[in-house]
C-alpha cells in the first residue's frame, strides 16, 4: 500500500514538534545550523551554508580522520520553512554567481544571488532534506548508513517564505540538525540517494491541468531497496505520484506498483518504511506531477509571470501564455522535484 500524504486520516508519521532540539552526546553525533535568518514581509529569503566534514566531527567529538556513517537524523525548523535541503559539495563554479564553500554563507533574497541559481547542485548529491516545520526524526534502518567523507563539504539550503502562499509568523527562520554516526562495524550497506527535477514543466493559461512525468533508472545488477521518499512542488501542484518502474517503458506504470502519493504542497511529509518499495535489478523510480493554474497574485500578473518565461526561457512573445515555469520563486515558479532514498548505493543513476 503507497504512502499518502495529505490526507487527514493517514497517522502522522514524525514525532510531534518540539521547541528544541538537544545535541547528541559526544562521540555519538554532531548538532549543527543556521543561527536566525531574517524574513521580512514580502520575501523569500534562500541561505546557502556550508561545513566540512571533519570540522563537524571533530565538534561531535569524533575522529576528524574517518568517515562518518550517518543512520539518524533529526531536522527541526521554526515556522515558515519552504524546504531545507543538505548536498554533498562536488563541482564548484567559478564567477560571481558560483556557490564557493570557503566564501560561504551566502544569504541571498527574492530569487537574487547564488544561492537561487540551481545549475550550482546541479551534480551535488543528495544527503538529507524536509519540507515540514517542526521536527523530523528519521532512524535509518538497521546497518544502513550514508557514509560521508572527511575532507568533505556538506551544503544545507534553507528557503523561508514569507508572502502570499506562504508566511514566517515571527520574522525570522532557524534549522537546527543533529546528525548521529554508527560505529564502522556495525555498517552493512551504504546508503544512496536521489534527487531529480523535472525542468521542462509550464502550467500555462490555456492548458491549466496538465501533467508532467520522468524516470529515473538504477543501472543496478541488484534489487534497490526504497526507505524513504518525498516529492516537492509549488502551490499550483495538486497530486504528487511515485512508481516502481522497469527503467524502459515510457508509459505511466500500474497503480499498483505507486508507493508514494501526495497532494500537500507546502508541507509533505516524507514517507519513512524500512521498505518502502523494492526496485529490481535495472529498474527505477518512474514519477508524475499534476497540476492547476491558478490567476497569479496581483502583485505578480501575468506580466510578471510572461517576463520570467521570456527572460529565463527566452520564449516568444506570440508564444506567452501567463506560465509558471521552472524556478525557485514560490509566487511565480513551479517545480516537480522528487527525494528518494534506497540501498545498496548505486554510482549510475539516468534520468530523464
Amino acid at each position: 500500500m503507497p504512502f499518502v500524504a495529505g490526507c487527514p486520516e493517514e497517522p502522522e508519521p514524525n514525532p510531534t514538534p518540539q521547541e528544541e532540539l538537544e545535541a547528541p552526546p559526544a562521540g555519538e553525533g554532531f548538532q549543527f545550523g543556521t543561527g536566525e535568518q531574517p524574513v521580512k514581509a514580502g520575501d523569500e529569503v534562500q541561505n546557502c551554508y556550508f561545513f566540512k566534514v571533519s570540522d563537524l566531527l571533530e565538534k561531535g567529538g569524533l575522529d576528524p580522520t574517518k568517515p562518518l556513517n550517518l543512520n539518524h537524523v533529526q531536522v527541526f525548523q521554526t515556522d515558515g520553512s519552504h524546504h531545507m535541503n543538505i548536498f554533498r559539495v562536488r563541482t564548484v563554479g567559478e564567477g560571481e554567481d558560483a556557490l564557493i564553500p570557503e566564501q560561504g554563507p551566502y544569504k541571498n533574497v527574492n530569487g537574487q544571488g547564488p544561492c537561487f541559481k540551481s545549475p550550482n547542485w546541479a551534480d551535488w548529491p543528495l544527503v538529507a532534506n524536509t519540507q515540514i516545520d517542526g521536527t523530523l526524526d528519521w532512524q535509518f534502518p538497521e546497518g544502513v548508513a550514508n557514509v560521508l567523507q572527511p575532507d568533505e563539504w556538506i551544503m544545507l539550503q534553507s528557503h523561508y517564505v514569507n508572502a502570499t502562499t506562504q508566511d514566517t509568523p515571527d520574522g525570522a527562520g532557524e534549522v537546527i540538525i543533529n546528525f548521529w554516526h554508527l560505529p564502522d562495524d556495525k555498517v552493512e550497506h551504504e546508503m544512496g540517494t536521489l534527487f531529480a527535477t523535472k525542468q521542462t514543466i509550464r502550467v500555462c493559461q490555456s492548458n491549466p491541468e496538465p501533467e508532467f512525468s520522468g524516470g529515473c533508472q538504477f543501472k543496478n545488477p541488484e534489487p534497490v531497496t526504497v526507505v524513504a521518499a518525498n516529492g516537492h512542488f509549488h502551490s499550483r501542484g495538486k497530486k504528487f505520484e511515485m512508481y516502481n518502474w522497469d527503467g524502459q517503458s515510457p508509459d505511466k506504470p500500474a497503480s499498483s506498483e505507486m508507493f508514494y502519493e501526495s497532494s500537500a504542497w507546502d508541507e509533505p511529509e516524507m514517507a519513512i518504511d524500512n521498505k518502502l518499495s523494492t526496485i529490481p535489478a535495472n529498474g527505477g523510480v518512474f514519477y508524475t506531477c499534476d497540476f492547476q493554474w491558478t490567476q497569479p497574485e496581483e502583485a505578480v500578473g501575468c506580466e510578471g509571470l510572461n517576463a520570467f518565461d521570456q527572460t529565463k526561457y527566452m520564449t516568444p512573445e506570440d508564444q506567452l501564455d501567463c506560465c509558471y515555469t521552472f524556478g525557485p520563486i514560490v509566487e511565480k515558479n513551479e517545480h516537480c522535484n522528487i527525494f528518494v532514498y534506497y540501498y545498496p548505493k548505486s554510482d549510475d543513476i539516468s534520468c530523464n
